[in-house]
């Protein structure tokens, strides 16, 4: 993403690289026909006398993928070819690692701050009902994430144990926090921050994963190994969403570039690993890119994917950002998916300061969390259901174009839509109805003909309104005195069973 060129003042590109040692030169892909046993399966690791065998030709393995079942080699040996157990050998394809902007400020922030990039698509208002990302786990891929265990606006995330695992993918260690990049810390601020009276995360309960792939000195073909090494170790985490901001295109070194024709969904190894990931549950979401007033000015890789929630970028007005990179897909799909505010975002430094920074880099985790509030609310509903909420609750969702995608979405739409995918499949036995919703007045609550009590809570948890009913189907109740905003209906039947539905009262 894309304000500072970082390749030319080397300040914070965002890349992926395994080592420096290993940065230069040509590297391929050494597919193998099997993995040595029978039954073998997609997490099976390689077969490792298939790999003792590459080095016994002198051939530099830099590492496996157990998801492609290949090792990742130095150069293209091609006689390789001749063993019985390789399939195919590929060398790495290139690509530019999508930068960002960070337009900082001395603005002093107080409380407050951080509330209209949230408010923009209904997160603080989803917040006060309780949904907050809780016991949901993201895995932030970045360049790195310096400070972020000392800084106190994390103190929470330490201190309930809910940095759940973090590695160096470039150094092979736990160094992520000493003194490279400090980008993923930004991001991880914009999506997990609880620093009271100052800013607040996008899913600010939520647990995580740090990953730092990508070294920000250089952009090389080797790259892309480690951030499939990073999405293969997140998934046997056990997370549940993965957000990345970066975007592969074109390459510094000669060594090839991709070209907008392979933005289509399924040419390049990084998109085809986030297909895997979503097969196996994972929510995906990736920054759109800031190549919109740039060359190249469409996404980028792996925004491109089909089961990838792509985030462009809005400023403060709700109007594009003319860096957010432009769809559509190669063969045709509309992209980006959805937008956020990604202009003047509210963001924690190096410093320990609150500063305001641009990129769809910072739009992203923004959904990224979005995406982590809907999976606490709704648990039992799959990751395609929540996609195609959130697609379907974006302002533009009947006439999408190819800067704002479906447009902005909107969580608290997201979440009714959610209620009726739950509803269609039984995941809420004697699920109430309620109408209107929102409502300014009378509200009428619909069920089966065994309710008998009643109660609206609001967002701090207090009854507000109680009522017992004699067994009936329908109810009225008068809501003219409340105060507007967000509350739960609760509904109690003659069986014992509780049913609740949201309320809006305006």
């Amino acid at each position: 993403m894309r304000l500072r060129r970082f390749w030319k003042n080397k300040a914070a590109l965002l890349v992926v690289l395994l080592t420096s040692t290993l940065a230069y030169g040509q590297n391929s892909w050494v597919y193998f026909s099997d993995k040595c046993t029978p039954f073998a399966t997609l997490d099976d690791d390689v077969c490792t006398t298939y790999v003792e065998t590459l080095e016994q030709q002198g051939v530099t393995v830099i590492g496996t993928s157990k998801w492609f079942n290949a090792a990742c080699v130095s150069g293209y040996p091609s006689v390789l070819q001749a063993l019985n157990f390789v399939d195919s050998i590929v060398p790495l394809k290139a690509y530019k690692t999508t930068t960002y902007a960070i337009n900082q400020t001395q603005e002093t922030f107080n409380y407050g701050n951080s509330d209209w990039q949230l408010q923009m698509v209904g997160l603080d208002t989803f917040h006060k009902l309780g949904y907050t990302g809780k016991d949901v786990t993201i895995a932030l891929f970045d360049g790195g994430f310096y400070k972020a265990d000392t800084v106190h606006a994390f103190d929470s995330l330490w201190r309930q144990g809910r940095i759940k695992g973090y590695w160096d993918f470039i150094t092979e260690d736990t160094s992520i926090f000493w003194e490279y990049d400090g980008h993923g810390k930004y991001v991880l601020s914009i999506v997990g921050a609880n620093w009271p009276d100052s800013m607040m995360g996008a899913a600010p309960d939520a647990n995580f994963l740090l990953a730092r792939t990508e070294d920000v000195t250089s952009e090389k073909r080797v790259e892309e190994y480690a951030w499939v090494k990073a999405m293969e170790w997140a998934a046997d985490l056990n997370v549940d969403i993965i957000h990345s901001s970066l975007g592969y295109s074109v390459f510094d070194t000669l060594q090839g570039d991709y070209t907008y024709a392979d933005m289509d969904g399924e040419s390049t190894i990084i998109t085809r690993a986030t297909d895997i990931a979503f097969s196996k549950g994972i929510f995906v979401t990736n920054s759109a890119g800031n190549e919109g007033d740039d060359d190249w000015h469409y996404i980028t890789a792996p925004c491109d994917g089909k089961h990838v929630l792509c985030v462009g970028a809005v400023d403060s007005n709700q109007q594009h950002a003319p860096f957010s990179s432009y769809g559509p897909s190669a063969d045709g799909r509309v992209k980006p998916d959805v937008v956020a505010m990604g202009q003047g975002v509210t963001y924690i430094n190096n410093q320990a300061t609150l500063r305001t920074g641009s990129g769809t880099s910072f739009s992203g985790p923004i959904i990224a969390g979005f995406v982590a509030c809907l999976k606490q609310a709704w648990p039992s509903l799959t990751n395609q259901q929540i996609y195609d909420a959130v697609i379907q609750s974006a302002d533009r969702y009947t006439n999408p174009d190819t800067a704002y995608g479906y447009g902005l979405p909107n969580i608290l739409v997201a979440d009714s839509l959610l209620s009726v995918f739950s509803s269609s499949v039984g995941l809420e036995k004697d699920l109430v109805g309620v109408y209107p919703n929102p409502a300014s007045k009378n509200v009428t609550i619909t069920g089966a003909r065994n309710m008998v009590h009643v109660e609206i809570v609001d967002y701090m948890g207090r009854v507000i309104r109680e009522i017992n009913v004699k067994p009936t189907s329908t109810f009225e109740i008068d809501c003219s005195n409340s105060v507007a905003g967000m509350y739960l209906l609760k509904v109690k039947f003659q069986n014992g069973s509780v049913s609740s539905k949201k309320i809006l009262i305006e």
